[in-house]
């Protein structure tokens, strides 16, 4: 159960100020039925992928990575909070439960997650989940947790599917998942692919010369405390439709929306910027096939500046569009899944020293998760929503997680208290 390098890496990337946690709620519209829900994960997730009854230990040889070991004395319960929402129960309650617990590390002795039940969410419930980064990536883990839905309310116990069809923000390119396909197949070409992306100097070159983020409300040294939020859903329809109106994609759309959003708040706190970059993680996995039993994580990443200068919406929507058609075929996701690797291969003081230099360059970090098309159940309650917050690792202030679901679109924002605190 070794660890591979690039989980490493994220296991060791943790900090106070910046957990490598994912963190992710669905709310349903009548309270679900927790003794099935409970069976359910324990059906689907924890008898299914055994990182889920592991955690980090010792190394098997000396100055090597972490082994995955089994908890011999596993307790699911140790795993489970149950929890009931102060009146009124509506999204600012749930919200502030979600930010007070955002901040606290998991017990690193034990597997590396918990689920919240929460009772008193409007008529229903809500399940927050907390899982680290170390387990699998962003895209491998919405996957774990929509495979504990059904399609419809009485189907529980049927044999499991995967409703949804995620992708990445730009992994509509196409390049990085046909590229990545061989290595989600074949990890043994690691080093390989390490000798190929550091041939690739231009792209090297270009990651390591990207100036410092600037100095703004978005940027500074970050504190433990965490806030979370989200927009009320968004008509899924009228994006395309502005999209098919402009020739551009629902990304475009999305991405020029949020650099707008961005450019307004730096104007009202005082410090306007013509660019904010950030970094968007690209899945590097096939996304045809079941999940492999130990998840792990396969994404590169793209630094992406979003025009928040001010400008027209039209004008920005199509700078946007330009600066994500400029990214596609690059090989910079898999430069930087190279470079991950490299880190989880070092020294722990030299992988710090990386992701400092990363989370120097960037402010925040943005991804767009596509889920089901159709209303999904819960433990025969129907989902009225879901959303995940992305985690960033060293100084990065933000991170925006765009997530569709049954014709609707969710934004959702965390951010560092200190920095960001409205």
């Amino acid at each position: 159960h070794h660890l591979s390098a690039v989980d490493s890496a994220w296991l060791r990337m943790d900090r106070p100020g910046n957990l490598l946690v994912v963190n992710a709620v669905f709310w349903t519209s009548e309270p679900a039925d927790l003794d099935v829900l409970r069976a359910v994960i324990e059906e689907r997730m924890i008898n299914r992928f055994p990182r889920f009854r592991q955690h980090p230990g010792s190394s098997s040889v000396p100055l090597g990575r972490a082994d995955w070991v089994d908890d011999e004395d596993f307790d699911a319960d140790r795993h489970y909070r149950f929890v009931a929402l102060p009146e009124p129960g509506g999204d600012a309650e749930l919200q502030a439960y979600v930010s007070s617990h955002s901040g606290i590390p998991l017990d690193q002795t034990r597997p590396l997650w918990e689920v919240h039940f929460i009772s008193g969410f409007r008529d229903g419930s809500a399940l927050f989940f907390r899982i680290h980064h170390a387990i699998a990536d962003g895209i491998s883990l919405t996957r774990v947790m929509l495979s504990l839905t059904d399609d419809g309310p009485q189907d529980v116990f049927t044999e499991v599917t995967d409703p949804s069809a995620t992708r990445n923000l730009v992994d509509a390119t196409g390049w990085a998942l046909s590229t990545g396909v061989g290595l989600a197949r074949h990890p043994s070409r690691l080093v390989g692919l390490t000798r190929t992306t550091l041939r690739d100097s231009a792209r090297l070159i270009h990651l390591a010369t990207l100036p410092t983020k600037p100095k703004s409300v978005l940027s500074g040294a970050v504190q433990e405390t965490k806030l979370v939020t989200w927009t009320p859903p968004i008509p899924l329809p009228d994006i395309k439709a502005i999209g098919r109106h402009t020739a551009t994609t629902v990304n475009d759309v999305l991405l020029a929306a949020l650099a707008g959003a961005l450019g307004d708040y730096l104007i009202e706190r005082g410090t306007p910027l013509p660019d904010v970059r950030v970094l968007v993680p690209v899945n590097l996995r096939p996304l045809d096939g079941p999940l492999r039993p130990e998840l792990g994580n396969e994404f590169g990443f793209y630094f992406v500046d979003l025009p928040t200068a001010p400008m027209e919406p039209d004008e920005r929507l199509q700078e946007m569009h330009r600066r994500v058609e400029s990214i596609k075929g690059s090989p910079e996701a898999l430069v930087a899944y190279g470079i991950l690797a490299g880190l989880g291969a070092s020294p722990k003081p030299v992988e710090d020293l990386g992701v400092a230099f990363f989370g120097s360059k960037g402010a925040g970090v943005v991804t767009n998760v596509p889920g089901p098309k159709e209303p999904v159940y819960l433990a025969g309650a129907r989902v009225d929503g879901m959303v995940g917050w992305v985690p960033r690792a060293g100084d990065m202030g933000f991170g925006v997680s765009i997530f569709s679901y049954a014709g609707q679109v969710t934004i959702g924002f965390s951010t560092d208290a200190h920095l960001m605190p409205d």
